[in-house]
């Protein structure tokens, strides 16, 4: 079975003129592979992170990418031997060759979902752990910096983000309810589905 550790505690502030943030960033290994989550834009802190590890960033085999925003994916090409795996019309790049991917393609404890909404193209991970499925969300779920982290699927996007399909983002959150046991959320604490 897969493990899944928080390096980064994804963190979100509104500012008045923008915001403060960096995605939660996350280390799966499987039995073969290395895999990092949404790296973020935080260099310090993921690098902080991967040393906790004894891991460099040339140790780590993929990139999970889940979505296009500069918090979640503006460190991933610090990942010299890293393919990536990401929303953009579900690609996996390695160097400059794009293919298709399975959704098994980092593990068969690792399953690709779609879940759009927050934007459109969007995906999140599925993990077989030894305590239950841990369901990486990005952008599906997430809290600002304050906020009482409470789900309710209804909830508004903060974001209001190019592409943001309320419709679309409540059905992701149900099916990401429906499947996991523990949720790890794009800025915030994993929580336990109830």
């Amino acid at each position: 079975m897969a493990q899944v550790k928080v390096l980064i505690e994804g963190y979100a502030k509104q500012t008045e003129n923008g915001w403060i943030a960096s995605s939660t960033t996350c280390l799966i290994t499987t039995e073969n592979k290395k895999i990092i989550t949404d790296p973020g834009c935080n260099r310090k802190r993921l690098l902080e992170g991967l040393s906790r590890e004894g891991l460099s960033t040339g140790d780590i085999d993929y990139v999970f990418l889940s979505h296009c925003h500069p918090d979640h994916i503006l460190l991933a090409g610090i990942f010299e031997n890293a393919k990536f795996v990401t929303f953009d019309t579900n690609l996996m790049y390695d160097k400059d060759l794009m293919l298709e991917f399975d959704k098994h393609i980092l593990g068969k404890d690792v399953e690709i979902i779609e879940t759009p909404g927050h934007v459109l193209e969007h995906l999140s991970l599925l993990v077989n752990t030894p305590k239950g499925k841990v369901a990486v969300a990005g952008d599906v779920i997430w809290w600002v910096e304050g906020e009482k982290q409470v789900l309710d699927i209804n909830q508004k996007d903060h974001s209001q983000a190019k592409g943001m399909n309320m419709e679309k983002l409540v059905e992701s959150r149900k099916k990401l309810l429906e499947m996991a046991d523990y949720i790890i959320p794009g800025h915030g604490k994993m929580f336990k589905v109830k």
